[in-house]
């Protein structure tokens, strides 16, 4: 009876399916740049950035990988007349590989640089797209850019 048992456990474990893996990394970094605005000012703007990496290897041998980063405490100053600004937003991209190599990536990125007291904020919006298959022929892309004051 114990081998039967000892048989049918070990026949179990090798039906089973392969479960998935995944692996999640978060980070904190710094954000330091300074750019100009709409009106011709420059605008430094630091702080802390929050990453999010994730990568997940599917039972079927794909791999999404995903990245979120959005700023925790960024704050920025116009050079010229001293408005302070506060970022917002998050800028997301997630990525997904098929095992036969096809392949989706979307690229979200909403970053805000709102200003104080009626000042022009700054906005930055994009979204991407691509839809590559195994063969490499691209069946589906996008790309829309704008940054607005």
């Amino acid at each position: 009876m114990r081998r039967l048992l000892l048989i049918l456990a070990v026949v179990g474990v090798l039906a089973a399916p392969i479960s998935a893996q995944a692996s999640t990394t978060i980070v904190r970094f710094p954000f330091d740049t300074t750019f100009p605005l709409c009106n011709g000012d420059t605008i430094h703007v630091s702080g802390p950035l929050l990453a999010v990496f994730s990568e997940t290897s599917t039972r079927s041998g794909g791999e999404v990988l995903a990245y979120h980063f959005q700023p925790q405490g960024v704050t920025g100053v116009d050079l010229v007349t001293g408005t302070v600004f506060h970022a917002t937003g998050l800028t997301r991209d997630l990525i997904v590989n098929s095992p036969p190599g096809g392949s989706n990536e979307t690229f979200v990125n909403r970053f805000h640089i709102q200003a104080t007291g009626g000042a022009e904020s700054y906005i930055v919006s994009e979204l991407f797209h691509v839809t590559v298959t195994p063969d490499g022929t691209v069946t589906a892309f996008f790309d829309n850019f704008a940054s607005t004051c």
